[in-house]
């Protein structure tokens, strides 16, 4: 079917703007004024009247994880409690709700945010149950807490062998305290039965519905590891064929062994080409989170010197599979927050593009929290693509000057500062480190603020992004991380018909307003995905 956006206010880029666009299924066929694709109009085409409503290029997440997002829609939302008591107390509920379940899981817990002034610890979540497993995972996503009763299904009834790459926190006594870091957290997956293609299904469409509703068309999402490879491959592809794909999805693969990677490129290789459905790049992490004090860092942390974090990769391991990948003409997308793991990082990917200082691949590295300036200047030398996400600001200012101290905080997050000096910056969440909604990443990098405090100065203002500057990294920039540049990202004749139409007019907005709007109606693949009641 043909559909017309009539009545609208297109935003075309830059100062330009059109009032009607007609489309179909693939691609726009028109843009201009309501008169001039009135002229193209078939007696069987859809009209639609926005009522002067603002139409942007469908927007873009270039880092979110799907299928832990489905997860948090079914387990225990956390990401509000103020208090140790609360997260008991809500724990409590949702056993209460659902009595059967062999091992209860929640997240979002921020340990800065509680009125007791400490992390959880095993003897907290024993006061939610001691008959089953409870495992309930940090906001950031780089630490989990169990109960004894996990503990002792899990066999860590004696003395603790540390991981490699993680870290299991134990007392006085070397007795553990519940919690698990980094890759430690793996040990934990034994306490869960296996998955089904079903379940994992139902888990993404949950998302994947989520993200529509906030106005997003496309989402990369890092849902696939060398683990559940074949598990996860599946579920998208029937989702897919059931056209159950309210956005398109760009897979990013946590592949951490050359076998694994090898069978992914083999798959890329024989999947048709699919503007759905797109085989992106390897993603691998580096280190773990600021807030959890497992970012790697150069220096210890200034508020813990015992601790410069957690390396969760080697350098040898990193050059490892970053060159593989090169080799096979796959991109990469490395997760590096602190300064450490982001030098590591850049070195990997000097290395691989020595041949080719330009970075033909478009190598990225998501998160490029803590900087300083010639880690800036470096992500320019090599044109290395940053995935950032302003986001982040919202709770990392309040956090960044006692972990960092506040030398090295004054040229972190230094996103409009990369921008300038030619990087490709674009924009993502982490959801469910964060939530999903577009606007709200819009609010961040524009204002720099804290989305609960507008009236507050905000974290190195001049590091904001100008409206329509931030615009492009959620379209145009975004689509060109994944090659899609000119098909994905504007509205133009020949372009993919993807639209997020928007409650209120962000050009006529002040700053402080952005976080509040909303998606009016998202289409995707030409057709309403969500529309507002």
């Amino acid at each position: 079917m043909r559909t017309i956006l009539r009545n609208a206010k297109i935003w075309l880029g830059g100062d330009q703007f059109a009032s009607a666009v007609l489309f179909d299924s693939s691609q726009i066929l028109a843009v201009g004024t309501d008169a001039q694709v009135k002229a193209r109009c078939q007696k069987s085409d859809q009209v639609i009247d926005v009522q002067g409503r603002l139409v942007l290029p469908g927007l873009c997440d270039t880092h979110l994880h799907c299928y832990n997002k489905g997860c948090t829609l079914q387990n225990i939302d956390l990401q509000n409690a103020a208090s140790i008591e609360e997260v008991v107390a809500l724990s409590r509920d949702y056993i209460l709700a659902h009595p059967d379940f062999s091992v209860i899981h929640g997240r979002g817990w921020n340990h800065d945010y509680f009125a007791e002034g400490r992390i959880l610890n095993r003897t907290d979540l024993d006061r939610i149950s001691t008959r089953v497993p409870v495992v309930l995972t940090r906001a950031c996503g780089h630490i989990a807490c169990v109960n004894t009763c996990a503990l002792q299904r899990l066999g860590f009834t004696g003395a603790i062998v540390q991981p490699q790459d993680g870290q299991i926190d134990v007392d006085e006594q070397g007795c553990p305290t519940g919690i698990f870091r980094e890759n430690a957290m793996l040990l934990l997956k034994p306490l869960d039965p296996p998955l089904t293609v079903d379940q994992i299904k139902e888990r993404l469409a949950l998302a994947l519905d989520a993200a529509a509703r906030a106005g997003l068309t496309t989402v990369h999402s890092n849902d696939i590891t060398s683990e559940n490879l074949d598990l996860m491959l599946e579920a998208y592809r029937q989702l897919r064929a059931e056209d159950r794909m309210p956005v398109r999805v760009v897979l990013q693969c946590t592949l951490t062994d050359p076998e694994s990677l090898m069978r992914y490129l083999e798959i890329r290789k024989q999947t048709p080409p699919d503007e759905v459905l797109v085989f992106g790049p390897l993603k691998l992490l580096t280190d773990g989170s600021l807030g959890a004090r497992t970012a790697w860092m150069r220096q210890p942390y200034a508020d813990d010197p015992s601790t410069r974090g957690i390396a969760t990769m080697t350098r040898v391991q990193l050059d490892a599979l970053v060159s593989l990948a090169h080799a096979h003409g796959l991109q990469c997308v490395c997760h590096a927050i602190g300064d450490a793991a982001i030098e590591m990082v850049l070195d990997t990917f000097e290395h691989v593009n020595r041949t080719c200082p330009d970075n033909p691949l478009r190598h990225g590295i998501v998160h490029c929290q803590i900087t300083d300036s010639a880690l800036i200047d470096r992500f320019a030398s090599t044109h290395t693509a940053a995935l950032v996400q302003p986001i982040f600001l919202h709770y990392d200012q309040h956090i960044v000057a006692q972990r960092v101290g506040n030398e090295l905080a004054q040229t972190s997050y230094a996103f409009r500062s990369l921008a300038e000096r030619g990087v490709a910056v674009s924009f993502g969440t982490d959801c469910p480190v964060e939530d999903l909604n577009p606007f709200a990443n819009l609010y961040c990098a524009v204002t720099r603020k804290d989305l609960r405090h507008p009236e507050a100065s905000g974290y190195r203002p001049k590091e904001g992004f100008s409206l329509k500057a931030a615009l492009r990294c959620m379209t145009e920039t975004a689509a060109w991380q994944s090659f899609e540049e000119g098909r994905k990202g504007v509205i133009q004749v020949g372009a993919l018909p993807d639209f997020t139409i928007c409650d209120q007019d962000l050009f006529t907005l002040p700053p402080q307003k952005l976080k509040d709007v909303r998606s009016w109606m998202t289409i995707s693949q030409g057709k309403i995905q969500w529309q507002a009641k």
